[in-house]
């Protein structure tokens, strides 16, 4: 399992729909992953999104841009004051493993 992890700082007045409308792609049949994105309840406009992926890397790098709009960057410039990190992690552990 693979998750790609991204935190985020929202510009001051961007919406979560203007977040939403920047990142997912406009066709989402057969999206390949499992995603979330949770707001800090501290701070309301810090994001974090999580994509699960069942795959291996070598299918993620195949998939990769299918999993953002193709100008996901430059919509999330606009919109994105920071982002604190951006990663991509293997599972070594999961509730099965407890």
């Amino acid at each position: 399992m693979l998750r790609a992890v991204f935190v985020r700082t929202l510009k001051a007045g961007v919406t979560y729909e203007q977040f939403k409308e920047a990142w997912v792609p406009e066709d989402t049949d057969g999206y390949p992953a499992k995603v979330s994105v949770s707001r800090n309840v501290a701070d309301d406009r810090q994001v974090i999104t999580v994509l699960e992926l069942d795959m291996s890397l070598a299918e993620f790098e195949d998939k990769r841009a299918a999993l953002t709009r193709p100008d996901a960057l430059e919509r999330l410039a606009e919109i994105v004051e920071t982002t604190e990190l951006a990663g991509l992690y293997e599972g070594v552990l999961d509730e099965k493993d407890l």
